[in-house]
């Protein structure tokens, strides 16, 4: 493309050719766009200056307000603040609730086992009964009348033999000492007695183990027409006869002034065991759930109950 040199005039080239030059500054503005081209095309956030320059209105800033400051703690200077690092290799980690983690004894856990498996499963009615002692008011007035006829001791037992032996070094005639009343125990004296129907009142042992050792004795004394009650424990019935424990008792007969107390004993006991056979051997035990379980029904219920609501 050639150029022809033209004379110098006075004459600007916009003056000349308007049109070209507005084309051709165009052009250029196209190729190389100022800053205030480039935030027009592109949206950019502009200056106050530019958007004045754009005839553009820019909102207000937003008023900042200035939170007050937090008053500074008072420390002592005296006590430092020293933070404690637990972890590998650090500081002693703090003491804690560690019972769920104890290895209990061998024997605490079958117990608690035993205990939720009698209240998990169904218990059949000869081994729930033994469930429904006697109440605490009556049990109490038992006890009271058992311990006017416990055994006697090994002292008393000596001394009463030693005086019997000193009548008899000295040329007396030898009397043999006349059997007091007193309480009787063990399962197959027991038995023995009641097959016998000597015995007036039997009294069982609520937490026997195991509980086959007891278990015919409710089904033969209401066989046998004898009076029966269930209390508990076996250790309180055993401080009666001078043991450790004690699995059942029987009375074969009282003083005189003690058989008005027998026999209201003998009444209130026939009419809440002897006389409610047919209802105690119908009453299962067991089959109770868990608190998770109980919570986890409790919950599809309440959903149960929102949906029939909602329809």
């Amino acid at each position: 493309m050639n150029f022809v040199a033209t004379p110098p005039s006075s004459t600007s080239a916009r003056e000349r050719c308007p049109a070209s030059h507005a084309k051709r500054s165009g052009k250029w503005r196209m190729r190389n766009p100022t800053r205030l081209q480039q935030a027009t095309w592109g949206r950019q956030q502009l200056t106050l200056g530019e958007a004045a320059l754009l005839g553009r209105k820019v909102a207000a800033a937003p008023l900042v307000t200035k939170k007050p400051a937090p008053p500074k703690k008072v420390q002592n200077p005296l006590f430092e603040k020293r933070p404690r690092n637990f972890g590998i290799g650090g500081n002693i980690q703090p003491k804690r609730d560690l019972s769920r983690f104890l290895k209990w004894p061998r024997y605490i856990r079958v117990q608690r086992q035993r205990s939720v498996l009698l209240r998990r499963l169904k218990v059949p009615p000869p081994i729930h009964q033994f469930k429904q002692r006697l109440d605490s008011q009556k049990a109490r007035e038992l006890f009271k009348l058992l311990q006017k006829y416990r055994p006697e001791s090994k002292q008393a037992k000596v001394a009463r033999l030693r005086k019997r032996a000193e009548l008899r070094a000295a040329g007396k005639e030898d009397v043999p000492t006349k059997r007091k009343l007193s309480v009787r125990m063990g399962v197959n004296t027991i038995t023995t007695l009641v097959e016998q129907k000597k015995a007036r009142l039997v009294v069982i042992a609520c937490d026997v183990d195991p509980i086959e050792i007891i278990l015919h004795l409710p089904a033969l004394c209401r066989k046998m027409g004898v009076p029966y009650c269930i209390v508990g424990n076996k250790s309180r019935m055993g401080m009666v006869v001078r043991r450790k424990n004690a699995t059942c008792l029987a009375l074969t007969d009282v003083e005189a002034n003690d058989r008005n107390n027998l026999n209201k004993l003998i009444e209130v006991v026939k009419t809440n065991y002897n006389d409610r056979y047919e209802e105690i051997r119908k009453n299962w035990g067991g089959g109770t759930l868990s608190a998770k379980s109980r919570a986890k029904f409790a919950k599809v219920e309440r959903a149960r109950a929102r949906e029939v609501r909602t329809v």
